[in-house]
């Protein structure tokens, strides 16, 4: 199957749909969305379905793999090649989120900033530099490159004043824990982590005494992972590009949880087990904890 198959633009749809970014700001990179993950989202489904084109184990657990259906069940009533490809692309997205995200970053800038890789294409108008990206992690690597400059830049641009941030716990280690108490505070904390918290979204929140944003800081006071407490509950907890923090910062964490008495965004009034809004980072950091406050 090729570019031209007649499955390719359905593809491209759904993933660049699973992106849930508004209009203003796809449509202006969609085109090399399409030519950088759309691409490998569609040669990553291509090798798959020479394995099997109807199941697909979840990546990376090779014990006892949760198992997904993704032929669109073409059995059933319908568009079948919809579902299919809607299917795929929010497992894909589900399972390259982070890596997705942080290449999307890396477009909008190139765009925005006008960089010069924009304007040496193929003859069919395509980027080399996407062209030659020939897996997700080629696209992670040069996204990297093309944000280091930038995230130095900006960084250095934003000059915090003494109200901007403020000490909240010793960590142990030399490490800290920093409440973020001002816009300038989360846009440099984003900026050096290369995650969403400095775009705007959180900026509303931070009045609310009932709501925590904190950054860990290592012993030179650089930004390790930044944590949202609200009313008392975990969550989230975010490393760079929005990874998972490691088991040395969770460890470092579960301290701060213990002290202050936070507790897992589960556990919350009104929340149920399924809620989609919840992430794992409260029960890692939890079960942690000394015996008397860890959770089964």
């Amino acid at each position: 199957m090729k570019h031209d198959h007649h499955e390719y633009q359905l593809a491209l749809f759904y993933v660049s749909s699973e992106l849930d970014m508004p209009d203003r700001v796809l449509q202006p990179i969609r085109h090399i969305v399409d030519y950088s993950l759309g691409r490998i989202f569609w040669r990553d489904w291509l090798r798959s379905d020479e394995i099997d084109p109807e199941w697909v184990p979840t990546p990376g657990d090779h014990d006892d793999p949760a198992w997904h259906r993704v032929d669109g069940w073409p059995e059933q009533v319908g568009e079948y090649l919809h579902r299919k490809w809607s299917r795929r692309a929010q497992l894909w997205m589900q399972w390259h989120s982070v890596d997705a995200w942080h290449v999307v970053d890396w477009l909008v800038t190139a765009r925005a900033d006008g960089h010069a890789w924009l304007a040496n294409v193929d003859n069919q108008g395509r980027p080399k530099k996407l062209m030659k990206c020939g897996s997700l992690d080629r696209l992670v690597h040069e996204a990297t490159k093309g944000l280091r400059e930038r995230n130095a830049r900006l960084a250095s641009d934003v000059v915090l004043g003494p109200n901007d941030e403020h000490f909240v716990h010793d960590l142990g280690a030399g490490h800290t824990l920093v409440r973020l108490r001002s816009r300038a505070a989360l846009r440099k904390e984003g900026i050096l982590l290369r995650h969403c918290i400095g775009r705007g979204s959180y900026d509303d929140i931070l009045g609310d005494p009932e709501a925590v944003l904190a950054s860990v800081r290592d012993p030179d006071g650089a930004p390790l992972a930044t944590l949202e407490v609200r009313g008392g509950y975990i969550r989230q907890f975010r490393s760079r590009s929005n990874s998972e923090p490691s088991d040395a910062i969770k460890n470092l964490i579960a301290g701060a949880a213990d002290r202050f008495g936070w507790r897992d965004w589960r556990d919350r009034p009104g929340s149920r087990a399924d809620n989609p809004d919840y992430g794992p980072e409260a029960a890692v950091i939890l079960r942690d904890l000394p015996p008397p406050r860890r959770r089964g």
